[in-house]
């Protein structure tokens, strides 16, 4: 299922702020509740076919660093992140772990679109983790937040660590 980029845009704003739930956006966005849901997976397991599923998967972890990115750089502005980290020199390591992988996880859905289609699509992308990271802060409870960041996080380190090249990435 290919969508346009205006298509998702209508899909992630089609609800007013008032109906979403922190439960349906954390369902939206949980990648443990994707794994337990059979429709996630497609009918058929030629690469082609799987290889959107993993795309989503991408893009989800990225959208999950970044917002990690910013929280714990939000902590070194204020000093105290939103998990109660108040260590400048831990905030500032973990803010760098969070901003690799979330670049990490853009390129690596970037490349892998473009190895399918030979289009070049990072802007539509970029736009895409946007639009999940919008999602994922409209969660109103820190602790709900928390826990779908650290769920994710723990999901996609393991995808990247299946990648057997995940450390040859360099970022400038």
């Amino acid at each position: 299922m290919n969508l346009s980029l205006e298509e998702f845009k209508d899909i992630f704003t089609s609800q007013t702020p008032e109906e979403v739930s922190d439960k349906k956006i954390i369902e939206k966005h949980s990648i443990g509740f994707w794994l337990t849901n059979d429709s996630l997976l497609p009918t058929s397991k030629d690469s082609k076919t799987m290889a959107p599923v993993y795309i989503r998967t991408l893009k989800q972890c990225a959208a999950n660093f970044s917002v990690m990115y910013a929280n714990m750089e939000a902590g070194l502005q204020y000093g105290q992140a939103i998990t109660g980290l108040d260590d400048v020199n831990e905030m500032s390591r973990l803010s760098d772990v969070y901003k690799d992988n979330a670049y990490y996880f853009a390129t690596r859905a970037s490349e892998i679109h473009f190895k399918l289609t030979d289009e070049a699509a990072e802007e539509d992308i970029s736009d895409e983790i946007s639009l999940i990271m919008g999602e994922i802060n409209k969660i109103n409870s820190d602790e709900k937040f928390l826990e779908l960041l650290d769920a994710n996080a723990e999901i996609c380190e393991m995808v990247r660590n299946q990648n057997p090249n995940n450390k040859d990435y360099i970022f400038d």
